[in-house]
């Protein structure tokens, strides 16, 4: 096919396209000096050639589509911005922003390695306003390189530093969201309503960290000075202790993947945790049964309801736990959360209660922080959204005691004195990092005497571990008889010292056995779970919750 050339001469020429600029399989040269100045859309199939200037001066939005294809030097001077369209574009030596934003939508606009865009504020920008990045190739290594990312209205740029890498076809892209990062742990107490996704390829060795600035207050939920940049790789979290210059506003982590996201959040801990709770136990499956996700999807008040939030605040349940260092109330992120599960082993069975508390204490019964959270037919104990485990904020990585609580089942806990938890950031959605295993009887790791946590050893099934049940008034005692028991709780205070009454479709503490039904006779009755399952059917026995302290 024959090529075609056009060539805009360098005395100072400039050429207005009133129109559109379309250039196929034809050669399009602009010489050193001219100007192009284009008022419609730009199109090619062809690299322009020369070392020009390509200048978008519309009225209305303009559309580029390269084809992949490189522009030497482009200006964009329309407040009525421009846009990718249909195809990527790369910018061979220089981008000036003069006017206007240019946006990505779901293409990438990609500079070379010697390229460089000028002229960004908080008018004028990249703006990623869909999967799109701003790409910048790489052939050595770059400090704090200015990538102008936006959103929106808003400018919230990223810094590129490379040091000791090697490089192959390398580049790194980079766009910004206009919400927290979708990976954030459900329950942190402070944040940024910003994120900066990327993409790394062909960089190795050394190290590669970016840096992403938000701005101050609006992108910022809690208290700015607890905020620290954290890397998300798709399963882990990671961060340094510099990650924050509360002065630039910007925060900032080593990019340790090819895939994730910078963004700034509180100091966490993470911990997946495991139990089993008496009451829901299923010997032949190896499960708890849960029964009370079945009912009506609300609020905590009613005992009609599955509670939507966080049922230790509020009555009955509130006098025997109280919250430590945790203001923000637990609220269940969606109702697809308590519904049927693709795997039935992650069927939600219950709230539970979580305590964080001090090793250095003697003997530990200084609680530094709870969370509530759920726990899964398996025993998996997780965060609100149902998935992840569960995040306790702006406390240091170290030792802790772990204490695992219930509303009617009495509390077990890690031994302080030889099987101290070490606790991290590391976030997992597999549980394999942080994890305290109470549902083993051989575990070692729990407090007291053969591995209990009562005055008697844990209930067990085999070779399974149960939290102790049958604690209908949460007194942190289970009892049959004599004052302040289980069984009045359940038939006289409950069910009106009706016998063969019941009550069905609550949640109710006297619900010992989690059906969702209070009985005290009949099939599947409380008193059963009481005095048969949780104390051997001897009335006169009864078991103390015994955490350290």
């Amino acid at each position: 096919m024959k090529r075609i050339l056009f060539s805009i001469l360098s005395f100072s020429l400039a050429v207005t396209a009133t129109a559109q600029l379309k250039i196929d399989n034809a050669i399009f040269f602009i010489q050193p000096g001219a100007t192009v100045t284009v008022q419609g859309d730009v199109t090619s199939n062809v690299d322009i050639q020369g070392t020009g200037l390509l200048l978008l001066k519309g009225s209305a939005l303009q559309n580029v589509d390269m084809g992949g294809f490189t522009i030497p030097n482009l200006e964009l001077d329309n407040a009525a911005n421009a846009t990718l369209l249909n195809t990527n574009t790369r910018i061979g030596t220089s981008m000036v922003l003069t006017t206007g934003k240019f946006q990505t939508g779901n293409l990438n606009l990609t500079l070379s390695p010697t390229a460089n865009i000028t002229g960004a504020s908080a008018a004028k920008f990249i703006w990623t306003n869909g999967t799109g990045q701003l790409k910048k190739e790489l052939t050595g290594n770059i400090a704090a390189y200015e990538l102008p990312v936006g959103e929106n209205t808003n400018y919230r740029p990223a810094y590129l530093t490379t040091a000791g890498s090697s490089f192959a076809s390398a580049n790194f892209g980079v766009r910004v969201l206009g919400t927290p990062d979708p990976a954030k742990p459900p329950m942190t107490a402070s944040h940024l309503n910003t994120a900066w996704p990327i993409t790394r390829t062909g960089i190795t060795g050394g190290t590669v960290t970016l840096e992403g600035q938000y701005i101050d207050p609006t992108d910022v939920t809690g208290t700015e000075a607890n905020v620290v940049g954290y890397f998300n790789n798709g399963t882990d979290w990671s961060s340094v202790a510099e990650g924050h210059n509360a002065g630039t506003n910007r925060v900032s982590a080593p990019i340790t993947a090819n895939a994730g996201s910078l963004s700034g959040i509180n100091k966490f801990l993470t911990l997946g945790s495991r139990a089993f709770l008496q009451g829901a136990y299923d010997a032949p499956t190896g499960l708890m049964f849960d029964n009370l996700r079945t009912l009506p999807f609300g609020s905590s008040a009613s005992t009609a309801n599955f509670p939507s939030t966080d049922p230790y605040r509020v009555a009955p349940y509130n006098t025997a736990f109280t919250h430590v260092s945790n203001t923000g109330v637990e609220t269940i992120t969606s109702s697809t959360v308590v519904t049927a599960q693709a795997i039935a082993a992650e069927n939600i069975v219950d709230w539970v209660f979580l305590e964080l508390r001090n090793l250095n204490a003697s003997p530990g019964n200084v609680i530094l922080q709870t969370r509530s959270a759920l726990i899964q037919r398996d025993g998996d104990i997780v965060d609100v959204d149902g998935v992840s485990p569960v995040t306790f904020n702006n406390l240091p990585d170290g030792n802790y005691i772990v204490a695992v609580r219930h509303r009617n089942h009495l509390g077990l806990s890690t031994d302080q004195v030889n099987f101290p938890k070490a606790v991290n950031e590391t976030k997992s959605t597999a549980f394999t990092t942080n994890v305290i295993d109470a549902r083993t009887a051989t575990e070692p790791q729990l407090f007291g005497t053969a591995a209990a946590y009562t005055t008697a050893a844990h209930p067990v099934l085999g070779t399974v571990n149960l939290l102790w049940g049958g604690n209908a008034n949460f007194n942190l005692q289970t009892r049959f008889t004599s004052l302040n028991n289980d069984r009045d709780h359940i038939l006289v205070n409950t069910l009106g010292n009706l016998p063969l009454s019941f009550i069905n479709n609550v949640y109710h503490s006297a619900d010992v056995n989690l059906n969702k039904v209070v009985r005290f006779s009949s099939l599947n009755n409380d008193r059963d779970l009481l005095l048969i399952t949780a104390l051997g059917n001897a009335p006169l026995t009864f078991r103390t919750q015994t955490l350290p302290n």
